[in-house]
C-alpha cells in the first residue's frame, strides 16, 4: 500500500526531533532552505495517538518558498491515517500552498475552499477518506497542545442511608482524595459510591462514517469538527460557567436548604401527610351543591369513577349533555357516566367537552354556558419553544435567579447559529444535550447527544442542557409529573394537585458517554420504559418500589431520610407560578380576543420537573393534554380524584334549558330556598363594565401607582358589583378546589404580580382580599352574603349596542334550544 504524503519518513527521525514532548528545531534539515525556514510552523505539535513509525516532518518536497503562506493562515483539523489495520486521528498543523489547488507527490490534488479547509480530492483508483473523527483521543504521557482540565466530581448519588447534609460534608472533605483515587476507575455497575468520577467519553470506531453516510443522514452534518478541542481556549469557557441556570441553582438551594432542614425523620413535616388517600374520592351527597351565597346557582357535583352518584330527576337528566370525543380518557367517561351526564357523540347543545386543544378562532364559537378543557394561547407554556421563549424574555427583564429554572435551551434552526459559536465550549465541559420535537409528546423523537455532528440542522426542535447530576433512587433517576389547573387567568387563579407521579428509568443511571443510546436510562417516559424487560409495575398504590410511584410515596421516602417535603414543595409551587406568569399576558391577549364569558375554559397543565442531587427542582417541559389513561391500578388512584377535583373546581351549573315552573320544582326537590335559580345566569360571567367600573380599574392600575400599600386597603373600600361577582367565584371555587391546593391567589403571592407584564386590576383586587381575610376567611364570607342578600352582584351595565338584545334570561319559559349572543 503506498504511503500517504504524511507518512513518507521512517520513525528514526521523529527521536532525533522531539525532547520531553516538545519539537527541536535546531536540527538542520537537508530538504529545508533558509527562505522557507520562515515560514514552517515552528509551534510544537501534538503527539496524541501518533505510531512509532510516524515522522513529524513529512511534509513532502517544499518546493519554492513563495507556495506557502505566514502560520497565521494556518489551521488545525484532525487527519484520519488509514493503515490499513485502523483509523487514527492526528493532530496536524500545516500550511496552504496556493490560493486555490496544489498536487502533492501522490497525485492527489488538494482543494482549498472559501473556508480555509482543505479537501483531499483523490484519483478514482483510491478509497474515498474516512469521514474525520469529531473528538480525538489523548494519547498517555503524550504532548498536549492545550492545558488539560481537572477531572470534575459530579454527584448521582446524594441520599442512600444518611442525611443529605452529612453526605455532603463527608463529600466535600474528601473531595480532593477522591478526584486522585477514582482518577484511573470508570463508573461501573452497582457502583454504590456516593461520588463519581466523569471520564473522557471514548471514542468509537463506529463513528467513522463516510461522506455518502453522512449525507444521507440529517443527523449529520460536515461541521462535526467543532467537537475537535486541540485549539480550544480553555479561558473562554467563563461565559459557559455562568449559564442561565446558575443564578437559579444558588437560589432554589436556599429555599429547600432552610436553616432546620435536616432534622430528625420523626419532627420532619410533610405537606401531603394531612392529605388522606382514602378520602381523596367521595361520592356527593347530592348532584347539585348550593354555592356559599344567596341567589348565586349551584354547582354540579360530580361522582367517582367506580360508583354510581345520587339519583338524577329525568328533567335535569335530559339537559346535562356531554359531547364524547375520541381522546376523551376512560377514567373521565366513567366519572361523567356516574354523575348522571347524558354522553352523546353528535351534538352541538352540550354543556361540556373534554377533547383536542382547537385553534384559537374556534373558541368564539362556544357558547357563554358552555365549558371546555382548554384555553386559548395555552401553548405558549404548552410548546416547548414558546415556554422557553417566555422564560428567556422574563430572564431579560428580570434576573436567571427567578426564571432560569429550565436547563439552556436552544430553538434549531433559529439558535443554531448561536449554539455553533458556543458548542466548543460546551464541548470543553462534555456537556450533554437532550434533543426532541417542539410539540411532541410520550418521549417521541427525543434522545440525549453529546456531539455536534448528532444535531438534526434542518427541521425544528429543541436542544436542551441535559441534567447530569439527577437526584437517583435505588440507582435510577426520576421525575415528577404534576398536575395543575389554571381555572382563570385574568384574575390568574391556579390550582395544584397534591399527588402526582413519580416515573422511573427503567436501567440504573450511569453517566459514562457511551450510555447515552439507552433510552430507557436516560428517559423517564413511561410511553419508553413499558417496553423495557426491567420494567417493574408497582401493584400497590402506597409502596415504594417498582418504576411509577405516588409523589405521596416519594414525599414519605424523602421524608424518612431528613428531607422537608415542604420546603420542596414550595420550590415546586414557585416553578409552577413563574412558569405560568411567563405565559400568562400571550393566554390573557387570546383569552379577550376569542372568548365571550369567563365561564368558558379552563387548562389542566402536566409540568414534568426533575430534581437533581441537591434536590434543585428544573422544569423538563410543560403538557397542555397531560395523559390520563389509567393503564395500572396505581394511574386510577392518582388521576380520579384528579379529575373529580378538576371537574368540580371548574363549577359547572346546569345548562339554561329548564323553563321557571321547572326550577321551582327542582329547587323545591333539593330543599333549595325559593327563588334560587337552578340554571347557569350569564350575569355573573359578563365581560363588559359600567362607567364607574371602569373608572375604579383606571385608578387601580394606573402606572404609577406601584407601591402594594396604595392600592391593599383602598381597593377593598367600595366593592362594585362587578367586584362582588369576581371574589364569589373565588370563594366557590376554593370551598370546592379538593383535593387541589389553590396556590394563587394567596396572602403570600403578591411577590409574584411584578412578573405581569402589566398591572391586573383583579389580580390587585384577590390580592387585597387575601390580604384581608386568608385568616379570616369567615368574615369575608359574610360580607359577601350581605352583598348577595341585596342581589347586589347581579347589578349589570347595559350591554353595548352593538351586540344582540336577545337575552336568555328572557327565554327561560320555554324549553327549546336557545342560541346564545354574543359579549364583549
Amino acid at each position: 500500500m503506498p504511503m500517504s504524503k504524511f507518512q513518507k519518513a521512517g520513525a528514526s527521525h521523529r527521536d532525533s526531533r522531539e525532547v520531553d514532548g516538545r519539537r527541536d528545531n535546531s536540527e538542520d534539515r537537508t530538504w529545508q532552505g533558509q527562505k522557507y525556514e520562515k515560514h514552517v510552523l515552528k509551534e510544537k505539535l501534538p503527539s496524541n495517538d501518533l505510531k512509532a513509525d510516524y515522522l513529524d516532518n513529512g511534509w513532502g518536497d517544499p518546493g519554492s518558498g513563495d507556495d506557502y503562506r505566514d502560520i497565521k493562515d494556518s489551521y488545525d483539523p484532525v487527519v484520519v491515517i488509514d493503515n490499513g489495520l485502523e483509523q487514527v486521528g492526528v493532530h496536524r498543523r500545516y500550511c496552504r500552498m496556493t490560493e486555490n489547488t496544489v498536487l502533492d507527490g501522490s497525485g492527489d490534488t488538494l482543494i482549498n475552499n472559501n473556508n480555509n479547509e482543505l479537501k483531499v480530492m483523490r484519483k478514482s483508483t483510491d478509497q474515498p477518506m474516512p469521514r474525520l473523527p469529531m473528538t480525538p483521543k489523548r494519547a498517555k504521557g503524550g504532548a498536549v497542545s492545550t492545558k488539560k482540565p481537572m477531572p470534575t466530581v459530579h454527584r448521582v448519588l446524594l441520599y442512600s442511608t444518611q442525611s443529605p447534609r452529612l453526605g455532603r460534608k463527608q463529600q466535600f472533605s474528601n473531595q480532593r482524595l477522591s478526584a486522585k483515587q477514582q482518577s484511573s476507575k470508570g463508573l461501573v455497575a452497582g457502583d454504590e459510591r456516593q461520588t463519581v468520577l466523569l471520564l473522557e467519553p471514548e471514542h468509537k470506531q463506529e463513528d467513522h462514517r463516510s461522506a455518502i453516510d453522512f449525507d444521507r443522514n440529517d443527523d449529520f452534518d460536515e461541521d462535526d469538527d467543532l467537537d475537535n478541542l486541540s485549539n480550544f481556549d480553555e479561558s473562554d469557557t467563563a461565559s459557559v460557567l455562568s449559564d442561565t441556570e446558575d443564578g437559579y441553582r444558588a437560589h432554589a438551594f436556599k429555599l429547600t436548604h432552610s436553616v432546620d432542614r435536616f432534622s430528625s425523620p420523626q419532627s420532619t413535616p410533610s405537606f401531603l401527610s394531612s392529605q388522606s388517600s382514602e378520602d381523596d374520592l367521595k361520592n356527593p351527597d347530592s348532584l347539585l351543591v348550593p354555592s356559599l351565597f344567596p341567589y348565586v346557582p349551584p354547582y354540579l357535583s360530580f361522582s367517582s369513577n367506580t360508583k354510581r352518584g345520587p339519583r338524577v330527576p329525568p328533567d335535569l337528566h335530559r339537559v346535562l349533555k356531554w359531547r364524547i370525543t375520541n381522546i376523551m380518557p376512560k377514567v373521565v367517561r366513567l366519572i361523567l357516566a356516574n354523575s348522571g351526564m347524558r354522553m352523546l357523540k353528535k351534538t352541538n347543545d352540550w354543556m361540556g367537552v373534554w377533547g383536542k386543544h382547537l385553534k384559537s378562532p374556534c373558541f368564539k364559537a362556544i357558547r357563554s354556558y358552555q365549558k371546555i378543557n382548554h384555553l386559548p394561547g395555552s401553548f405558549r407554556i404548552g410548546r416547548k419553544d414558546s415556554c422557553w421563549k417566555n422564560l428567556q424574555r422574563q430572564m431579560g427583564k428580570h434576573s436567571n435567579k427567578e426564571f432560569g429554572f429550565m436547563p439552556r435551551t436552544y430553538i434549531i434552526p433559529n439558535d443554531l447559529g448561536a449554539l455553533r459559536r458556543h458548542w466548543p465550549k460546551y464541548a470543553q465541559r462534555n456537556t450533554k444535550w437532550i434533543i426532541k420535537p417542539p410539540a411532541s409528546a410520550r418521549g417521541a423523537g427525543i434522545r440525549v447527544i453529546n456531539r455536534w455532528g448528532q444535531i438534526p440542522k434542518r427541521r425544528p426542535l429543541i436542544v436542551q442542557k441535559y441534567i447530569e447530576r439527577p437526584l437517583l433512587i435505588n440507582g435510577s433517576k426520576f421525575d415528577l409529573r404534576l398536575y395543575v389547573l389554571v381555572t382563570s387567568v385574568n384574575p390568574l387563579r391556579v390550582f395544584m394537585y397534591h399527588n402526582g407521579l413519580a416515573r422511573f428509568a427503567s436501567v440504573k443511571y450511569s453517566a459514562k458517554t457511551d450510555t447515552l443510546n439507552d433510552r430507557c436510562m436516560h428517559l423517564t417516559n413511561y410511553s419508553i420504559n413499558k417496553f423495557s424487560s426491567n420494567y417493574s409495575k408497582n401493584e400497590d398504590v402506597n409502596a415504594c418500589h417498582g418504576h411509577k410511584w405516588t409523589i405521596k410515596s416519594l414525599w414519605t421516602y424523602l421524608a424518612n431520610r431528613g428531607v422537608r417535603t415542604d420546603c420542596l414543595w414550595e420550590a415546586l409551587r414557585s416553578l409552577v407560578l413563574r412558569t405560568i406568569l411567563a405565559g400568562e399576558n400571550g393566554i390573557n391577549s387570546m383569552i379577550r380576543a376569542n372568548v365571550e364569558s369567563k365561564y368558558s375554559c379552563f387548562e389542566l397543565f402536566g409540568f414534568d420537573v426533575i430534581l437533581d442531587s441537591d434536590l434543585v427542582p428544573w422544569l423538563l417541559e410543560v403538557n397542555i393534554s397531560p395523559s390520563l389513561h389509567s393503564e395500572l391500578p396505581l394511574d386510577a388512584h392518582v388521576k380520579a380524584p384528579l379529575v373529580q377535583g378538576v371537574l368540580n373546581t371548574a363549577l359547572y351549573n346546569v345548562p339554561p334549558k329548564l323553563s321557571l315552573d321547572k326550577q321551582k320544582e327542582l329547587a323545591a326537590e333539593f330543599s333549595f330556598p325559593p327563588g334560587t335559580q337552578m340554571c347557569y345566569d350569564k350575569r355573573l360571567y359578563i365581560n363588559y363594565l359600567s362607567r364607574e367600573e371602569k373608572i375604579k380599574h383606571n385608578t387601580f392600575t394606573r402606572k404609577s401607582m406601584e407601591d402594594r400599600n396604595e392600592y391593599v386597603d383602598a381597593i377593598l373600600n367600595n366593592l362594585t358589583p362587578d367586584d362582588v361577582r369576581c371574589l364569589i367565584i373565588a370563594e366557590d371555587e376554593l370551598a370546592r378546589c379538593a383535593p387541589l391546593e389553590r396556590i394563587f391567589p394567596t396572602d403570600q403571592t403578591h411577590k409574584y404580580l411584578k412578573y405581569n407584564d402589566t398591572p391586573r386590576y383583579y389580580n390587585r383586587l384577590l390580592d387585597a382580599w387575601e390580604s384581608r381575610y386568608a385568616n379570616n376567611r369567615t368574615e369575608g364570607i359574610a360580607l359577601l352574603r350581605d352583598y348577595c342578600q341585596n342581589k347586589y352582584h347581579l347589578q349589570v351595565p347595559t350591554p353595548p349596542a352593538k351586540k344582540d338584545s336577545n337575552d336568555e334570561e328572557t327565554n327561560l319559559a320555554t324549553p327549546n334550544t336557545i342560541k346564545d349572543e354574543d359579549e364583549s
